[in-house]
């Protein structure tokens, strides 16, 4: 059966993954499942060419769960001449799908820090880098766990030093999100002033990044601005968004400091911003400060 269900902690471990099942088929087609429904993958993929030639249909955004009979049936009996692959961040091991797939097909998941770990000692190993554990922890932690970014990190120091010891990673590597970070995000979206003037005078002070700090403080105002907009139970939007519970309630309990208009506003500023900090010759810090006191 040519079906592979693929979950990755790293976009470029999934293009190489990819890469990998693909080999020389030229006739590829990609999907997004957050806008192709599953009766439209099936008929992708039972769909025969002219000249039979073999084909791959990636599914991207695909969520293994329990509403996927209709895919079941067709694995049973899958077009021989098409490729399938399922690329989830969410996969529901409970699922009759998940459980046939494990089965039947080839089941790749890299999610797990350990294999991060692996992953990162190999990589730096075939680049003829030496690099310590703890470095490679510490990059983790930099890059909030994010593989990509570690990687990215470790092709920077490189231009300077193959040899990456934790004293390396501080001097050339910097933590993209601080735990104050956090904090200075939660007192902006709380509307805690006292603490926005202290954490900000840091922020600038410290010259921090900025960019990634919007990335924060954008994904905090998108969830209050859904969860306000939906107005349902907490577990009814923890499903619907596929976020923990918990953050719900925290969105939830930080709507009420908003309303619509000015949570739309926000977002608009917000994208504002980022734009202007890539193409205004204005001092980044200052465009930041700017919108900080207007939020």
């Amino acid at each position: 059966m040519n079906v592979y269900l693929i979950k990755s902690v790293s976009l470029r471990i999934l293009n190489e993954e990819l890469k990998k099942i693909i080999k020389d088929i030229t006739n590829i087609i990609r999907v997004n499942m957050d806008e192709f429904s599953l009766e439209d993958l099936i008929s992708e993929c039972s769909y025969f060419s002219i000249d039979n030639e073999d084909k791959v249909v990636i599914a991207n955004n695909f969520k293994v769960n329990k509403d996927t009979k209709g895919l079941e049936e067709y694995l049973k009996n899958p077009n021989k001449s098409t490729t399938l692959i399922l690329v989830s961040e969410n996969i529901d091991k409970r699922s009759s799908l998940y459980k046939f797939l494990n089965k039947n097909a080839k089941v790749i998941i890299i999610d797990e820090i350990k294999n991060m770990n692996n992953i990162i000692s190999t990589y730096a190993k075939n680049k003829n880098i030496d690099i310590d554990y703890s470095a490679i922890n510490k990059l983790l932690d930099h890059n909030l766990n994010n593989l990509d970014l570690a990687l990215n990190e470790i092709d920077k120091i490189s231009l300077t030093t193959n040899k990456i010891t934790n004293e390396v990673v501080d001097k050339y590597s910097k933590k993209i999100i601080t735990e104050e970070n956090f904090d200075f995000s939660d007192a902006i979206v709380k509307k805690e002033y006292g603490k926005i003037e202290k954490y900000l005078d840091e922020f600038i002070t410290l010259k921090q990044e900025i960019s990634p700090f919007i990335g924060l403080l954008a994904g905090q105002f998108r969830l209050i601005y859904a969860v306000k907009a939906l107005g349902a139970t907490n577990k009814e939007i923890a499903e619907l968004l596929n976020v923990h519970i918990y953050r719900v309630k925290l969105a939830k309990d930080n709507s009420i400091l908003y309303t619509m208009s000015e949570l739309e506003k926000i977002l608009l500023d917000l994208c504002e911003l980022d734009y202007n900090l890539k193409t205004s010759n204005i001092d980044k810090y200052i465009l930041f400060k700017i919108f900080v006191i207007n939020i």
